[in-house]
């Protein structure tokens, strides 16, 4: 794909730059940041949802400042999620879902400021940093987007739920037979690729599959609650306000290595159409726990964590922009909705964005830009009134979340069914807790098994049943010796600590 000369960027550029900073606009902008930040806090709805009410309201907009609204809220979302995720166990949306792991131990020690100035600053710098590797890859645009073929999408899904019998603490038996479970019931419904319904035992409710968002707030905001309840006492006995916002954020700087390779898995697994933000939350939550001298602190309140998870999540959007805006490929749910938002106001997207509305691409860039900064702003502001939440006796923030949690699954597709599923998710999962199996891995293996499967028949298809082709590929064995690689290494730490 050629680029533009010099002086048509320029001139791209400087029509993006007008679109944005003139007073009114400057106005959509921040009042779209903070209701996708809003969107982004409120489980259930998160960045496809709020998008999705903000396309009717710019119907009769320019289509420069339509997309600049719908990309400034798009921005705003990610980070909200960590804020329920870090104070309350509740994730906004599911790529925030490895941000909890220790997220909220911090909160249980009093360190919740902490652990939100972290989130905030390596959110905005994440979010930075995706956005600078977007605009050099702009010249190999086309050849990134179309590096991932179904075989590789397949066995990087693989490599995902081998992490399974690693990132999480615990029986690894335990953690293997609740990744199970999770396939188990990733595997109901209609299969998008053979047009195959499954177990779905008669009723349309399962023809889609089970809903993810419903079923994480389920198995941690519901049986989080009901467990405090038990204890009876809040959720944070010693709150640390003043100064824990500052120290989490220089604990970012002070870790920049973590930030930096967690930023950048971020940013390529966004590449990868189809993938999404919980992919790359896991993966970099993996690395950055596997290349720490203290492995084992992770999942008990280690900062490393939550910097890791809410980086990659951020960097993931301008990774996404690459198959977004290069091809039209949407590379999340988010960019899904935004490329309709394309289509609805006569833009095309794919290459020929590039040589007609140069403008729009510049547009996004600085859009998010603009909203990731608001946020993280808004977010290391408001931390400190945020955090006293954690002191309130459960007796009174219990019903409030039960009732915010179970309105939010409803919210998502209407369905009184979804909040049925809640809640029995929320038993069992206070009985995985009192049993030590990890919620996390049956997430993983939730959100991953389709994924996999999707992609495995599709690459079997095009090679005409032929499986040869899925270890053809020069990416997909380096993706087999890292599955590999993954595996083996429970079998390490048996043989060193045996050893020791």
């Amino acid at each position: 794909m050629l680029l533009q000369s010099t002086g048509e960027s320029a001139e791209a550029v400087r029509i993006a730059l007008e679109t944005i900073f003139t007073p009114t606009n400057l106005l959509f902008i921040v009042l779209a940041t903070l209701l996708g930040l809003i969107a982004g806090i409120f489980p259930g709805l998160g960045g496809p949802v709020a998008m999705s009410l903000l396309i009717p309201i710019t119907f009769q907009l320019d289509k420069n400042v339509a997309i600049m609204i719908l990309v400034a809220n798009l921005g705003g979302t990610a980070f909200g999620g960590s804020i329920t995720a870090i104070l309350l166990n509740t994730p906004g949306d599911a790529p925030n879902a490895a941000t909890l792991l220790d997220g909220y131990p911090l909160t249980r020690q009093g360190r919740a400021g902490e652990a939100i100035g972290a989130s905030a600053l390596s959110s905005a710098a994440g979010a930075l940093l995706g956005v600078a590797l977007f605009l050099v890859t702009i010249p190999f645009i086309r050849q990134l987007a179309v590096a991932f073929h179904s075989v590789d999408i397949f066995w990087l899904a693989l490599l995902g739920l081998a992490t399974i019998a690693v990132v999480t603490r615990g029986s690894v038996i335990g953690d293997l037979i609740a990744g199970a479970f999770g396939l188990m019931l990733a595997f109901h419904g209609l299969n998008t690729v053979t047009g195959t319904a499954r177990y779905t035992f008669d009723t349309d409710y399962l023809l889609s599959g089970f809903p993810l968002v419903p079923l994480i707030i389920g198995l941690f905001a519901i049986s989080e609650m009901i467990k405090l309840m038990g204890e009876n006492s809040s959720i944070a006995s010693d709150v640390e306000v003043s100064g824990g916002v500052l120290k989490g954020a220089k604990e970012v700087v002070r870790n920049w290595s973590v930030f930096l390779r967690s930023s950048a898995i971020g940013w390529l697994v966004g590449i990868v159409p189809g993938a999404g933000g919980t992919v790359a939350n896991f993966l970099a939550y993996l690395q950055a726990q596997h290349t720490d001298e203290d492995p084992d602190s992770f999942g008990t309140g280690n900062i490393k964590g939550v910097i890791a998870s809410e980086a990659a999540n951020d960097a993931k959007d301008g990774g996404a922009m690459i198959p977004t805006l290069g091809l039209g490929i949407p590379g999340s749910a988010s960019t899904a909705v935004l490329l309709g938002a394309f289509i609805i106001h006569g833009i095309t997207p794919g290459p020929l964005l590039f040589r007609e509305n140069l403008q729009i691409v510049f547009i996004v860039i600085f859009a998010l830009v603009i909203a990731n900064l608001l946020t993280s702003t808004v977010g290391l502001i408001s931390a400190k009134y945020l955090v006293r939440i954690t002191s309130v006796s459960v007796t009174v923030i219990a019903p409030i979340v039960i009732v915010v949690a179970m309105y939010g699954a409803f919210v998502v597709r209407g369905q009184m069914l979804d909040v049925a599923l809640t809640a029995g998710f929320g038993l069992i999962g206070l009985m995985m807790v009192k049993f030590d199996l990890s919620r996390v891995a049956l997430i993983i293996a939730l959100v991953l098994g389709p994924i996999a499967e999707d992609n495995f028949h599709r690459a079997l298809q095009i090679s005409s049943g032929d499986v040869g082709v899925l270890y053809a590929r020069p990416l997909s064995l380096i993706l087999i010796s890292l599955i590999v690689l993954m595996l083996l290494l429970p079998v390490y730490r048996s043989v060193r600590s045996s050893g020791a």
